[in-house]
């Protein structure tokens, strides 16, 4: 996880919006394991709404040029007569949605003791992450001009029905720099029955404000003060 930090600030240090400095906002003595699913923010799928207003950079994600969310409702369908409202004070966000590729653990097998009747199987179960960890930059800290919102999601593979799990929110932090913030849940994964993905929303309400960025996105087990393993 380390590297994998120090990779993508290297490449941030070589982007136009992001400083080549940065601090981490992660809980001190935090630590998480693996596995860990990880993504930048540029290797998920843009919403085609988001065409013209946003653009890819090395690892980041962010409005171009002047850009700015739109404010409002959006007039939708052949006769103009449903609305869809943005989800941040009626501001339109820009949209990448990142799909979380599922893993397992192995638990190995427990040999019967003497006298006892059974002993348990070796299985592999869906991984018990508890953290969603962002990487991003809020120019503003927590004003509210700039935000980088991140939801992870679950879809119930036989119904479709979504829900949500956790949700990230740059505005609850003051930190102006790239660095890496943590959301933590609890929530029992079962891939075999649903699939997962992790949505990040940018606001930025006017041309006056840097432009927010989005560079990372994982899914881990975490904790405060010693390695957490399996």
């Amino acid at each position: 996880m380390k590297s994998l930090r120090k990779t993508i600030m290297t490449l941030l240090a070589t982007g136009t919006v992001v400083a080549a400095t940065s601090a981490s906002a992660l809980p001190q003595n935090w630590y998480d394991s693996i596995p860990a699913w990880t993504a930048t923010a540029s290797s998920c799928s843009m919403d085609e709404s988001s065409a013209g207003k946003a653009e890819f950079s090395y690892s980041q994600f962010r409005f171009s040029g002047a850009n700015v969310s739109n404010y409002g409702p959006i007039l939708s369908g052949a006769a103009a007569n449903s609305l869809v409202v943005g989800p941040v004070n009626g501001y339109q966000p820009i949209t990448v949605r990142c799909n979380v590729t599922p893993m397992y653990d192995y638990v190995p097998a427990v040999p019967a003791a003497p006298g006892d009747l059974f002993g348990t199987p070796a299985e592999w179960k869906s991984v018990d992450w508890n953290s969603l960890i962002v990487g991003y930059k809020d120019a503003d800290g927590i004003s509210s001009k700039a935000q980088v919102l991140a939801s992870l999601r679950k879809v119930n593979r036989a119904t479709l029905g979504e829900s949500t799990i956790a949700t990230f929110n740059s505005n609850l932090s003051a930190s102006v720099v790239a660095n890496e913030d943590v959301k933590q849940f609890t929530h029992t994964f079962d891939f075999l029955k649903n699939d997962y993905y992790v949505e990040i929303n940018l606001i930025r309400q006017d041309a006056t404000v840097v432009t927010p960025v989005a560079y990372s996105v994982r899914l881990a087990k975490g904790g405060i003060g010693a390695v957490l393993d399996h």
